[in-house]
């Protein structure tokens, strides 16, 4: 991200090479170098200010949509946020390698956080609803499942997905917050992860 205060700094001259056509900047760029020397006095004719405003306009064009591209944690902004969430991000990861349900509960979370205590509980009924429902799946379909374990991760992702895209979207999109610390929801899954592990080896024996 180019700074204001670094572009203040270069000469009237500097400054031209940024609005000039053959400039590589990014059109926020050429847009202070603009404002810059227009503050200083620095003459423009009509013909350059519609050519530097086109420049401007068909590099915002040429720029990829980062926002459109990647719609996680577009929220998130410490600086004006009031409420403390666990990201989207956050939720994903643990909803695949932990289980849907844990995703639920870290989104449950976040909805009671905003009092929003009917939607936390439905997001606590999908989460493990869903759980349950896949795993009357899997017994019925048990040796397809073990021939074909990609199925299993895409049905997680499925889940995964109404979570951040259906509930998320619905109950929390558009809310500034800040990211909360993951460290406590991931010892206690681990804790439980080994655990688990501990008491089939214990089995097994």
């Amino acid at each position: 991200m180019v700074k204001r205060s670094v572009l203040e700094k270069l000469s009237n001259k500097d400054l031209l090479r940024y609005t000039s056509e053959e400039t590589r900047s990014v059109p926020e760029a050429i847009e202070m170098a603009f404002d810059i020397l227009k503050k200083r006095g620095y003459f423009f004719s009509e013909t350059e200010i519609v050519k530097i405003n086109q420049l401007i306009a068909s590099r915002k064009q040429e720029e990829p949509d980062y926002k459109f591209l990647n719609t996680w944690d577009i929220d998130e902004d410490a600086e004006k946020a009031s409420v403390s969430f666990y990201s989207q991000k956050a939720i994903w990861y643990f909803s695949i390698l932990f289980g849907l349900f844990t995703g639920a509960i870290l989104l449950a979370i976040n909805l009671f956080t905003l009092s929003k205590k009917k939607e936390a509980w439905a997001t606590l009924l999908f989460g493990f609803g869903y759980t349950i429902a896949l795993i009357l799946v899997y017994n019925e379909f048990k040796d397809y499942f073990d021939q074909s374990r990609f199925t299993g991760i895409l049905l997680y992702g499925i889940g995964a997905a109404i979570l951040q895209f259906g509930f998320w979207n619905q109950y929390l999109k558009g809310i500034k917050y800040k990211k909360r610390s993951i460290i406590a929801p991931l010892m206690i899954c681990l804790v439980v992860v080994g655990l688990i592990i501990l008491r089939i080896i214990i089995f097994l024996r």
